[in-house]
């Protein structure tokens, strides 16, 4: 980020000495992403951060009470993959794989696999990037196995938390989105999600049928994981490297101190309020 990102980290840790109500031992570099994804604005950073926090207290089944190695964890941890790729695009944006590997339903707990995806986040959040920070964010979800069975166990409060943290209060930038392999019953899910999805976003949406090659105009074959014909390495390496990093961050994520508002403030409430009406594109380009 250079001196003037070194100028706006140092200036972004003064400020947040005056905001006792916020985790006084936020990450540096988790800090230097929510000035990055504002474009070094730094007052637009200092919202992001108060938005986002608010909302992890808001949401406590989802950003709280947080232990990799409990038993409905590991449960679904066998159930998904949640991989960011290693290697990043020639924009430098980084690639994130998602993908149901038990298509049965009985341990799809809706729920926890957000509150997953959030603590696989939040690893990789801290986690340095091979070429300083990356400048932008690509999910691919593989719709494979995906039924209406699991449509049918979608908590409505924790899609709508999950939808609104990601387009609103997560700092980075979103690119492109794919989904691969999609489902004939693709309209019935997005008949389900788009009342969440804001306009901008949903333009980033690219849908790929199965056995389509359409992915590699945005994204190239070879920084897929092996099984998709790339060389990123087998998923299975891949998500014991992602696991394994989650172990070693338990107490991080455990560590209510860097996550919890220390107090509650008349001016906490209303923090979403003015972020909604004022601050609706942070995070999208």
């Amino acid at each position: 980020m250079g001196v003037e990102g070194d100028n706006n980290l140092l200036a972004l840790q003064c400020w947040l000495k005056t905001r006792t109500h916020l985790p006084q031992n936020i990450e540096p570099l988790l800090l230097r992403r929510y000035i990055q994804s504002c474009r070094n604005d730094l007052e637009k950073a200092k919202k992001l951060l108060e938005f986002s926090f608010t909302m992890r207290n808001n949401n406590p089944q989802i950003f709280l009470q947080r232990d990799p190695t409990d038993k409905i964890t590991q449960k679904v941890l066998e159930i998904v993959d949640m991989i960011p790729l290693p290697n990043t695009t020639k924009e430098n944006y980084k690639v994130l794989f998602y993908r149901l590997v038990d298509f049965g339903t009985e341990n799809y707990h809706f729920t926890e696999i957000i509150k997953l995806f959030f603590m696989v986040a939040d690893v990789r959040l801290i986690t340095p990037d091979p070429n300083g920070l990356t400048d932008g964010e690509i999910p691919i979800f593989d719709m494979t196995g995906f039924s209406l069975r699991h449509l049918t166990k979608v908590v409505l409060s924790s899609l709508r938390c999950y939808m609104k943290y990601t387009q609103e209060a997560h700092p980075v930038r979103l690119k492109q989105i794919h989904v691969i392999n999609c489902s004939p019953f693709l309209d019935r899910v997005l008949a389900l999600l788009k009342p969440f999805i804001k306009s901008e976003v949903f333009k980033l949406i690219h849908f790929h049928a199965p056995g389509a090659d359409t992915l590699y105009k945005f994204v190239p074959l070879e920084l897929l994981p092996n099984e998709y014909g790339g060389k990123a390495g087998s998923l299975g390496v891949l998500k014991k490297e992602m696991v394994e990093k989650l172990m070693s961050n338990r107490e991080y994520l455990m560590d209510e101190s860097r996550w919890k508002l220390q107090s509650t403030t008349k001016g906490s409430q209303k923090i979403e309020q003015e972020v909604n009406a004022n601050f609706r594109t942070l995070s999208i380009d």
